[in-house]
């Protein structure tokens, strides 16, 4: 009882931390070149030609969109005819997301969970469970997680992940090529780091600049996945693109590692 208090806490005190950093960097992304809101509310269209591809058509779809950030795929998908529910666990960037479902008239809905408790908050399932880009690597509790995405998913629906390949943070350029910069196969403990900066922005005066990450093999994905009870359907790894800087998309050896890994499911009738 005392070990698993301890973890309780332990992984509380992470959640605590990340939030505080994404609530505090959320309208920096929001006002970034990066996310380019303003280009978006004229043409609400982010997602990438790898989850357009590999999800088809949505419209009519009952989608349960994980870790939106501030809902930039979420109302891309809404365009698209589907019916998207967002879920994120910071406030912050859930006010930005509602706010620009307001400027752009597309219609939305944006509930506050972590994602580590969003089967039993939502209380619901949907056609599609999708998250994608940056998402693994803020949770440390694997296991979890893929219970909470198969309990979201009706029978008969699909299950979406497109993220950043775990080979890409476990890298760093080097001059001539890469080197580890920390182990492929990560670990109970995340990595701390404290910087003013994020993937979007840099040198915005953070005051919340610590962050808790983790690396997950791509092994360790698909096998949680498998056991909380998702048939899968295909794994595929991909070379960087434009929509998610990491060290594998950054030079002229882009192509010749993977950046991403997508994964897709479904639970059985």
């Amino acid at each position: 009882m005392i070990m698993e208090s301890e973890t309780v806490s332990t992984v509380s005190e992470h959640t605590a931390v990340n939030r505080a950093f994404w609530d505090e960097v959320a309208p920096h992304h929001a006002a970034s070149a990066f996310y380019a809101t303003e280009s978006f509310v004229d043409d609400p269209d982010s997602l990438g030609a790898i989850e357009k591809a590999e999800l088809g058509p949505v419209a009519g779809l009952e989608i349960c969109h994980l870790q939106c950030h501030i809902g930039l795929d979420t109302l891309s998908l809404a365009r698209s005819g589907a019916t998207v529910t967002g879920v994120d666990f910071s406030t912050e960037s859930l006010r930005i997301a509602r706010r620009l479902s307001t400027r752009t008239t597309i219609n939305a809905t944006f509930v506050e969970s972590d994602v580590l408790d969003a089967a039993a908050t939502l209380g619901r399932r949907y056609d599609l469970v999708f998250t994608s880009r940056g998402v693994l690597m803020w949770l440390g509790d694997l296991d979890r997680w893929a219970r909470n995405c198969v309990d979201l998913i009706r029978p008969g629906g699909r299950f979406y992940l497109l993220d950043i390949h775990p080979l890409a943070m476990a890298l760093e350029p080097f001059p001539g090529g890469y080197r580890l910069a920390s182990t492929y196969f990560g670990g109970g403990e995340p990595s701390v780091t404290s910087e003013d900066r994020s993937y979007a922005v840099r040198d915005v005066g953070l005051t919340n600049q610590e962050t808790h990450e983790w690396i997950h093999p791509v092994g360790a994905v698909v096998t949680a996945l498998a056991k909380a009870g998702l048939v899968i359907d295909f794994l595929r790894e991909h070379p960087g693109d434009d929509h998610t800087p990491t060290t594998l998309s950054s030079d002229s050896h882009d192509h010749l590692l993977p950046a991403l890994f997508s994964v897709g499911g479904h639970l059985s009738q």
